[in-house]
């Protein structure tokens, strides 16, 4: 059962009038008895499993838990939960550290690293975003051609790179040029698939350039719809190349030189909330996001 259908939460005192309301959290001292009860399990990330684990038609649709669980960083030892990064103490309000939830209303002096900070920080923060893995990339010359080699590195993320919510992607771009601007022809490497849009690459479409888009991707059974996110229809899984916790994801591009000389080489990884196509049809406001980029300078 997805979400919330999978928990059974049981409210204590049913039949007590004062206890008006309840909520559940990590402090485990009488405060404000009325209304908080000490639930140890929000320390623990199969508390989040719940609303990040989906299964659909027998196709598993989004599973951040999972690859959390199968990660190093489920590691009792030298692991981190779910909530020491999307939750993190201390919590830090006008510069300074939070001790005190309610001050001046009833709450307490607390340790300030007992209290976490409840922004959820995730893919709508970019700064958090961008900090989710490291690109690195170098260009070598061989006689007439130039090889571009691009690793990811999913150093600090405790799940696949992009996870949960299928629509979700990443687009490498590889774009190397002459001192006159004229592009260089790839002679080997991947080219970005049609889902990447087709048309025109200043406006971020960006089927065919040289580049390599990381995804998962789903084809619906009914209609053949590829990739879809409509999980609610009958899907089948086609093909899943995300980053997986400390993982990396190596790439390499070769392009023609000729005569070209003072080459520029822009590497951009770009993370892009849903499929173009899709964005354009809904004329959703989902602008492309610049995780990292790279300008490398090639003289001859």
């Amino acid at each position: 059962m997805p979400g919330v259908l999978s928990s059974d939460i049981r409210r204590p005192f049913p039949d007590d009038p004062d206890r008006y309301q309840i909520a559940f959290g990590t402090f485990d001292d009488p405060n404000v008895p009325e209304e908080d009860t000490y639930l140890p399990m929000i320390r623990e990330s199969k508390f989040c499993a719940p609303c990040h684990y989906g299964v659909f038609w027998d196709t598993t649709i989004y599973n951040s838990f999972g690859e959390w669980l199968a990660s190093p960083y489920s590691d009792t030892e030298n692991g981190k939960t779910c909530q020491e990064c999307h939750m993190p103490a201390p919590t830090i309000y006008d510069g300074a550290e939070v001790t005190n939830v309610a001050p001046g209303k009833g709450g307490i002096e607390r340790d300030p690293m007992t209290i976490h900070a409840h922004l959820q920080r995730g893919s709508t923060d970019q700064e958090f975003l961008k900090s989710a893995l490291t690109m690195t990339a170098e260009v070598l010359q061989e006689n007439d051609s130039i090889v571009v080699e691009v690793s990811l590195f999913n150093d600090n993320t405790g799940h696949h790179i992009p996870t949960d919510s299928p629509l979700r992607h990443l687009i490498l771009l590889v774009e190397a040029e002459d001192s006159e601007g004229h592009e260089l022809a790839l002679q080997n490497g991947n080219r970005l698939p049609e889902w990447c849009g087709i048309g025109n690459p200043k406006e971020g479409y960006y089927a065919g350039r040289p580049g390599t888009a990381y995804a998962k991707i789903l084809q619906e059974l009914w209609t053949n719809v590829i990739p879809t996110a409509a999980y609610w229809n009958q899907t089948s899984l086609v093909s899943d190349n995300r980053i997986a916790a400390m993982q990396t994801a190596n790439s390499s591009y070769i392009f023609s030189t000729n005569e070209a000389s003072n080459i520029t080489v822009s590497v951009t990884l770009i993370y892009r909330r849903a499929y173009r196509t899709l964005v354009d049809q809904k004329g959703w406001d989902a602008p492309d996001i610049i995780m990292a980029q790279q300008i490398l300078a090639v003289g001859r």
